[in-house]
């Protein structure tokens, strides 16, 4: 019967190492499930973040992109509007010079000229322009001067010379045409 007895001491210490060792596993166990539900629960709280920091940032570069875009396309379109109107003012100005009020302001232009150069000035003109020019007592040396109208005047000893073609006044005064022009738009 000591065997017996003996044999049963060792099944129930045995018992008692495997539950000992069951519950030790299981503690270990639920410790692990425990840390990686932890990690895990760490790294996608960390990765919806970062997404939503850098969802943040692409937007914030669409956004600025798209707002450059839309400036670039607008100062394009004001340029485009400004360029037709200065072309349009140019046919204007072609226009007037073929006009009845047009040697009047030419005579004006030349008194202009004589007052800043002196009595006697030399001018370059239009073809058109020399008749009556001439005949306002100017002297003209040459008439093959390509303009819309006005002409280019000299002092006598030729050290002073004054534009006054149309294309010179206006390329003079293109800032303010432009600044009124973007007024009436």
């Amino acid at each position: 019967m000591a065997a017996e007895t003996l044999l049963r001491e060792v099944d129930e210490k045995r018992k008692r190492t495997i539950e000992q060792l069951e519950s030790e596993y299981k503690a270990k166990r639920d410790e692990v499930t425990k840390r990686a539900a932890e990690q895990r629960a760490y790294i996608l709280e960390s990765a919806k973040t970062q997404a939503v920091a850098l969802a943040q940032r692409e937007k914030i570069r669409i956004t600025g992109a798209a707002k450059l875009q839309a400036k670039k396309m607008t100062f394009d379109a004001t340029e485009k509007m400004l360029e037709n109107n200065i072309v349009l003012l140019r046919q204007a100005l072609a226009d007037f010079a073929n006009s009845n009020q047009y040697p009047e302001v030419l005579s004006k232009m030349l008194a202009y000229a004589s007052k800043r150069l002196g009595a006697e000035i030399k001018l370059v003109c239009r073809q058109a322009d020399a008749p009556l020019l001439k005949k306002s007592g100017a002297k003209v040396v040459s008439s093959d001067l390509k303009t819309i109208g006005g002409f280019k005047a000299e002092n006598r000893d030729g050290t002073l010379e004054l534009d006054l073609t149309f294309e010179e006044i206006l390329r003079n005064h293109e800032e303010d045409a432009r600044a009124y022009i973007l007024g009436k738009e």
